[in-house]
């Protein structure tokens, strides 16, 4: 899609809409809260997942087998 529609499709329903006056519970900051939190807690688990992938492939893994500190 070309940007020039894009453009004039958001300034025709930004021109079109008039004041809503709606009302906003409190419930709904809880459940922007929460939405938010979960994004966060979700990202960084993604993250973290890829990255030991990451370190897999590199080779930079250590493993608890591996490790020989603790043998006497």
């Amino acid at each position: 899609m070309k940007p020039s529609v894009i453009a004039a499709s958001i300034a025709f329903v930004g021109l079109s809409t008039g004041d809503a006056y709606a009302y906003l519970d409190p419930g709904t900051g809880s459940i922007l809260l929460q939405a938010i939190i979960a994004t966060v807690a979700s990202s960084l688990f993604v993250i973290k997942m890829y990255w030991h992938k990451f370190r897999g492939l590199l080779g930079l893994n250590r493993n608890a087998d591996d490790d020989t500190s603790h043998e006497q």
